[in-house]
């Protein structure tokens, strides 16, 4: 009897576990996706429209809190100076505000390239 109770609260958690698990993702990454097109759309409204300002919406984990990073290329990091105040007051205050800077190609790394 008992060991029939323990085998079926096995099967349950094992058939349960993984379900639960990927319901709670799905939300998690709702959310992210949530934050991102309102972020997205902030910053279209602060640049009078689309820019070459990238906008990355990483949801939360277990082990790390959830990140928005904006990024640009070489040279157009003026959009990211001129986002990031309208991007800090949408970003929750336990998630990550990471302005990645941009980096121009060495003379070396063209050469390679080509």
């Amino acid at each position: 009897m008992i060991g029939m109770i323990v085998a079926l609260a096995l099967i349950l958690a094992l058939v349960i576990g993984p379900l639960v698990w990927g319901i709670r993702a799905d939300r998690r990454h709702a959310r992210a996706d949530l934050l991102a097109a309102v972020v997205r759309a902030a910053v279209n409204r602060r640049l009078h429209g689309e820019s070459l300002l990238s906008v990355e919406v990483h949801p939360r984990t277990l082990l790390r809190p959830g990140r928005v990073v904006l990024s640009t290329p070489h040279g157009y990091e003026w959009l990211a100076e001129e986002a990031w105040p309208v991007v800090a007051a949408l970003v929750p205050r336990s998630w990550e505000l990471v302005v990645r800077p941009a980096h121009a190609l060495e003379p070396e790394d063209l050469a390679r390239a080509a």
